[in-house]
């Protein structure tokens, strides 16, 4: 009964008011200060939920792409040894051929046209496995940026919306440019070596038909 008639209250008796409705020992300013202050609470513990609940999600996200990493470094390596594999037949194919033009099949020319084909073989494939881990490297990068650029705006307490959506959207985005970034083409050319000495080949078999064809053309003119 008597916490009805404390300062600010509204106790009345009889139709008389004996509490203070004017307020005059600010009570109703105390109790609207307190609700004031609990409502700033409730808003700041919702804002942190929602930022402690963006994060996770985006974490989440994040950390599930391992798998996503293995896929991609596996496709990338199937395309680039396909790739070395072309680069090598060509050689292959282009070295036989000049060989066989300038009657050095089997000889140590052959040999070694043939060693040199098997080494660059060799650093062609170290060079598609090192661009191979490389393109995971990278794309692994742009994901720890796009997390931490993802992180940062969330804990500002703005409304990121849908963290998930946002999430997958910045995944595809650097899945797509890393897919484009590594080419077959960026190997270049791995068998620098085995054209240089085809073309050489193809010069000596050249200046050889050159040969043969002035020595034709000159001997009817010759003097017996």
């Amino acid at each position: 009964m008597c916490g009805d008639y404390l300062p600010g209250g509204s106790g009345e008796v009889g139709g008389m008011n004996f509490g203070d409705p004017a307020d005059i020992f600010g009570g109703q300013k105390r109790r609207d200060a307190a609700a004031a202050q609990a409502d700033a609470k409730r808003t700041e513990a919702e804002r942190q939920a929602r930022i402690s609940g963006n994060v996770k999600d985006i974490n989440s996200a994040f950390d599930g792409r391992e798998g996503q990493y293995v896929k991609f470094g596996d496709a990338l390596r199937t395309r680039l040894n396909e790739g070395v594999a072309l680069q090598r037949d060509n050689a292959a194919r282009q070295s036989k051929f000049a060989l066989a033009r300038g009657g050095l099949v089997g000889g140590s020319a052959a040999r070694d046209a043939g060693a040199t084909l098997s080494r660059e073989a060799r650093e062609a494939a170290i060079a598609a496995e090192r661009q191979a881990q490389s393109g995971v490297a990278s794309l692994r990068a742009s994901d720890e940026d796009a997390r931490a650029r993802m992180i940062s705006l969330a804990q500002s307490g703005n409304d990121i919306g849908n963290a998930q959506m946002q999430t997958a959207g910045a995944l595809r985005a650097n899945l797509g440019v890393a897919q484009n970034a590594s080419s077959v083409q960026n190997l270049g050319d791995l068998f620098a070596n085995t054209a240089t000495t085809y073309r050489a080949q193809q010069d000596a078999a050249a200046r050889r038909r050159g040969l043969n064809e002035a020595q034709t053309y000159v001997s009817p003119f010759s003097r017996k």
